[in-house]
């Protein structure tokens, strides 16, 4: 999965040692090579500032990623796991290569990161991808049991989501690096060949619109807090017909809030689809729709209803628009029920 090529073309580098048998840390090493040559490494470790975080993978005798990098370790000084002993903006590179998924607590780790880059700085992560290296649904790890999350793409740009401010960065690599893997391997054999997802984040400045970009922090616990409700109220339906619809039948219409189809199935991905629609249909009737808005936010809507071809408007949302992932009514999250 590719969704960028290396971004854009540096200046050459000093303190980019050229030599592809440099003995750096373990979790990169096997693909250093490679990343030279494509120029990978010019365009992201260009600068002279770079932090090469728990850069030794296990071999006390690795070097940090450039001849001019600061590798740092767990006994680095003034270094606690989260906290960098390094200025704000003071950073052209920060290369953490295997590391993320041994971190429990991530996000404060993430911030951290992103604050002692410079604007227009690189943070680079490497992180195994469950489906090359680990081959299995969830933990515990089949190769190392201090792993703490198994990653794909997605879940890795959650992450990123998750935990650093909207638009103060920009996803400028994201490739699964499987060179060499070999795919006849069973699951129950250790992988061969590179099983990593690179990411590659360019630090931005935010503009100053960016916080109407997301709900305050307090919101959005609230509405994480509905979908819960309603997710248990659908699977109750699984289980009884009807009982998760009489749990919420006040609490959906004084909202005025759904969760989109896609968050729903989520939830219930080992359920039949057809079997989930039926038992999210008496929730979803409960929910506000107004069909002004329905009609203004779809374009094909509003010419199948002006060619006479929709007429029920809500009985499409019901049964087939909530389920394409149409809005049938706007929320308003900080308006009173």
């Amino acid at each position: 999965m590719t969704t960028d090529s290396v971004h854009g073309q540096a200046p050459a580098n000093l303190f980019l040692d050229p030599n592809p048998r440099r003995r750096i840390g373990v979790s990169f090493r096997a693909s250093y090579a490679r990343r030279v040559r494509s120029g990978f490494m010019q365009a992201y470790f260009s600068g002279p500032a770079i932090l090469d975080i728990g850069y030794r993978g296990g071999d006390p005798d690795a070097a940090p990623i450039t001849e001019g990098a600061i590798g740092v370790e767990l006994d680095y000084p003034g270094y606690d796991g989260v906290q960098l002993p390094f200025p704000d903006l003071s950073q052209d590179t920060v290369l953490a290569a295997h590391v993320l998924e041994h971190i429990l607590d991530y996000k404060p780790v993430l911030r951290e990161w992103l604050r002692v880059l410079k604007i227009g700085g690189f943070l680079v992560v490497m992180v195994p991808h469950r489906d090359l290296y680990e081959r299995k649904a969830d933990l515990p790890s089949r190769w190392n049991g201090d792993h703490k999350r198994l990653y794909t793409p997605a879940s890795l740009l959650r992450e990123i989501e998750d935990s650093l401010p909207v638009n103060a960065y920009r996803v400028r690599h994201l490739a699964d690096n499987d060179a060499g893997f070999d795919y006849a391997r069973a699951p129950s054999e250790p992988p061969a060949g590179a099983y990593e997802i690179e990411l590659v984040l360019e630090k931005i400045l935010p503009p100053p619109w960016s916080s109407e970009l997301r709900y305050p922090q307090a919101t959005q616990q609230a509405l994480d807090g509905l979908d819960r409700l309603i997710v248990e109220a659908l699977r109750a339906n699984l289980e009884a017909a009807g009982e998760g619809t009489r749990r919420l039948a006040a609490l959906i219409p004084a909202l005025g809030y759904f969760p989109p189809w896609p968050r729903l199935r989520s939830h219930f991905l080992g359920v039949a689809e057809a079997e989930l629609r039926t038992a999210a249909k008496p929730l979803l009737e409960l929910a506000r729709f107004d069909p002004e808005a329905y009609t203004a936010a779809y374009a094909d809507l509003r010419r199948a209803q002006a060619e006479g071809r929709l007429r029920d408007l809500r009985a499409h949302w019901l049964n087939a628009g909530y389920f394409e992932g149409r809005v049938g009514a706007p929320f308003d999250p900080f308006a009173a029920p």
